[in-house]
C-alpha cells in the first residue's frame, strides 16, 4: 500500500504541475485534462485510505470472549507465568479486568499520566 500511495502522490504533483501550466498558457482543454487527473487521483487516494484504515481497525478488533486484539492476548499469557494453577482463559480475563480498571481510573481522574515528570 505504501508502494501505491507513493505513485499516487506523484500522480498528483504531475497532475498539479500539469495544472498550473495550463493556467499559464490559459489552456482551457489541458485545464480540463488535469482537473479531472485531479480528481482521479484524489479519489483513489481517499480509496486507498480507507482501505488501509479498514486493515489496521480488522487487526485492532478484539479476538476473545474478553474483547483483548492478539496482542493483548499475547501478554495476557505472559502474566503471572510462576503461577501454574492459571489458564490461558484465566489470565486473559484478568488482563481484561485491569484494562478495564485502568480505562476507567483515567476516566474518573483517579490515574494521571502526568505525575512524576522530570524537569531538569
Amino acid at each position: 500500500m505504501a508502494t501505491q500511495g507513493q505513485r499516487l502522490e506523484a500522480e498528483r504533483a504531475q497532475a498539479l504541475a500539469e495544472l498550473e501550466a495550463a493556467r499559464i498558457y490559459e489552456d482551457v482543454s489541458l485545464m480540463n485534462t488535469a482537473s479531472d487527473a485531479l480528481l482521479r487521483v484524489d479519489r483513489d487516494y481517499a480509496q486507498l485510505s480507507r482501505y488501509a484504515n479498514n486493515m489496521a481497525a480488522q487487526q485492532q478488533m478484539p479476538r476473545n470472549q474478553f474483547g483483548l486484539n492478539d496482542d493483548e492476548v499475547a501478554i495476557a499469557r505472559t502474566l503471572g507465568e510462576t503461577r501454574q494453577d492459571l489458564t490461558d482463559e484465566q489470565r486473559e480475563q484478568i488482563y481484561a479486568q485491569n484494562k478495564a480498571r485502568y480505562h476507567q481510573m483515567r476516566r474518573d481522574g483517579t490515574y494521571r499520566d502526568d505525575q512524576g515528570t522530570v524537569r531538569r
